[in-house]
């Protein structure tokens, strides 16, 4: 959930450096928290107050977790990350899952302009739709950020599968501890056309707790039908290299009828260990599933994530 507007500021910093930004204590109000507007109204001094309030927090949490729906945004910088998960699932005994992502900026061109290597299917909203659906493959691509300013954003990736995905994202702050986010997609990937909405509130606590209620809705022209989710993430910083969240989340489709097909719950350990581009996760979860005119089922899992992650490389 990060402060919803400056939360994609994770990946902003300038120069080299790597993952893993200092904790909500060390973030000082001089560096890329800092929000000043160049308006003068009251109502703009106090959305620059809360974005400066809600980024401390909000800014950490989503740079350490490399939270999907904020590292996209048209200000985000450049990434290089590769994880490696060994999991082990009820029933089905050990799985393996590799996958490299990366975005960055082509040198002697203009820094709005990103080459990105990554999936450019939805396979993973939110990260509320459950880890058992087809993988996307990775492909080649090129983003341009058409423009960040203020609360809003547009960007615009072409990739090579072919497809093409406009993203426009806006926030408001709704009080001095809570903001709100909307990120709004349309695609055309081969021949499905579609649309994507994406709904989060923020709330910080202190700065050791922020707490993120997300929704979304889908819909493919292809199958002429919708897929939402929605789900409750409260994260808890523990020190500079080690954090947590909750999350309970559920998600459900109106086709060929109405149903909810995944409701899951997970608690992730995350530490930074060894080397500051170097993390592992512990990720216990348990989901209950259903498919189409199958019986509902139960799966437990557990996963362990080593991954290798720069920043602005």
């Amino acid at each position: 959930m990060r402060y919803a507007v400056v939360g994609t500021l994770t990946l902003l910093v300038s120069g080299f450096s790597f993952a893993g930004s200092p904790p909500p204590e060390e973030v000082g109000e001089t560096d890329q928290c800092l929000s000043q507007s160049d308006q003068a109204r009251l109502l703009d001094k106090a959305f620059d107050y809360v974005n400066t309030k809600l980024c401390q927090p909000a800014l950490w949490f989503d740079s350490f977790f490399v939270d999907e729906r904020t590292d996209q945004d048209a200000r985000a910088g450049t990434q290089f990350r590769w994880y490696n998960d060994f999991a082990y699932v009820e029933g089905k005994g050990y799985e393996f899952e590799t996958k490299l992502k990366a975005r960055l900026h082509l040198p002697g061109i203009t820094q709005r302009l990103k080459l990105v290597f990554e999936s450019d299917e939805e396979s993973d909203v939110f990260d509320l739709l459950p880890g058992s659906q087809v993988e996307a493959e990775n492909t080649l691509g090129l983003r341009y950020d058409w423009f960040s300013k203020g609360r809003s954003s547009f960007n615009i990736k072409v990739s090579a599968r072919p497809s093409i995905e406009g993203r426009f994202q806006y926030t408001y702050p709704l009080t001095n501890s809570t903001v709100a986010r909307l990120t709004q997609k349309i695609y055309q990937r081969k021949k499905v056309t579609g649309e994507l909405t994406e709904f989060d509130i923020d709330h910080s606590f202190s700065e050791d707790f922020l707490l993120r209620w997300s929704s979304f809705a889908r819909y493919e022209d292809d199958i002429k039908g919708w897929d939402l989710g929605t789900g409750l993430t409260l994260y808890q910083h523990i020190s500079a290299k080690q954090a947590l969240n909750y999350q309970v989340t559920t998600t459900g489709t109106n086709r060929p009828f109405r149903y909810i097909d995944d409701t899951q719950v997970s608690v992730t350990y995350r530490q930074n260990f060894f080397r500051d581009w170097l993390y592992f996760e512990l990720k216990p979860q348990y989901n209950w599933y259903k498919e189409e005119y199958e019986p509902r089922f139960e799966e437990a899992k557990f996963t362990l994530r080593l991954e290798v992650l720069f920043y602005n490389i």
